[in-house]
């Protein structure tokens, strides 16, 4: 995955991607990337009812021909509708080159307005999904405990999934989710060779596993948008 620091040009971009969204959501949008931290599949990504819709921006160095494999690839895993943002850059700053909420599909170029694709259908969560919201139980409690989150990512071919820097250095997480009737995640098979790849920055590395739940009912799979119970109890160091 691309770990390149973007430009400030694109951080220009992306931010005034981010904030033409933002003014047509009317706050109903859930954010889910909202930072540049690398590595980068998709530059935005947000769930709106019960749609996921993953983002590139197309703007300075990030052409859509230079991620496009990757971008296609994790949106696919997510089960997310993929979108391409066009930006153009004139005196007032970057804007959104199409209309409307500045999105075409990645892959028929049709414009996309993301609240006419939402429905009340329940659309059980992917893989992806539990993954990317596992790091964020991990990450919160990461933050609760006063450590500074310094990057996370959600692909479920990398690995750690969070660094962070606490009072004793940097130190990593591997994430790793279950759903019931599951109550614990076991360890990945090649955990000595991500603590060996990471001894270079830092020995100290953890472990956590997240279970959820549907909180309706525990017979059903977990659905986008709806209640779900959370088991975490903490990290276990490695």
């Amino acid at each position: 995955m691309d770990q390149t620091e973007p430009s400030g040009s694109f951080q220009d971009a992306w931010s005034a991607a981010g904030r033409y969204i933002q003014a047509r959501s009317d706050e109903r949008v859930n954010w889910l990337r909202a930072d540049l931290y690398p590595p980068l599949a998709e530059h935005l990504s947000f769930r709106l009812g019960n749609q996921l819709f993953f983002i590139y921006v197309d703007a300075a160095e990030w052409e859509w021909s230079r991620g496009r494999e990757q971008f296609m690839q994790v949106a696919g895993q997510a089960k997310a509708i993929p979108c391409l943002m066009k930006m153009d850059q004139g005196q007032a700053g970057w804007k959104p080159r199409c209309a409307g909420w500045g999105l075409v599909h990645a892959e028929s170029g049709e414009q996309i307005v993301p609240p006419a694709l939402a429905s009340d259908d329940c659309i059980e969560m992917s893989i992806w999904e539990l993954h990317d919201f596992s790091i964020q139980v991990v990450g919160d409690y990461l933050k609760q405990q006063g450590n500074q989150v310094l990057s996370s990512q959600s692909s479920l071919e990398a690995d750690p999934s969070i660094w962070f820097q606490g009072e004793q250095g940097p130190g990593f997480v591997v994430v790793r989710a279950v759903t019931y009737p599951e109550t614990e995640a076991s360890m990945p098979e090649n955990i000595a060779g991500i603590q060996h790849r990471c001894r270079g920055i830092s020995r100290s590395g953890f472990f956590a596993s997240v279970a959820v739940a549907n909180a309706e009912n525990l017979d059903l799979p977990p659905y986008r948008g709806h209640g779900m119970h959370v088991r975490f109890t903490g990290l276990l160091a490695l």
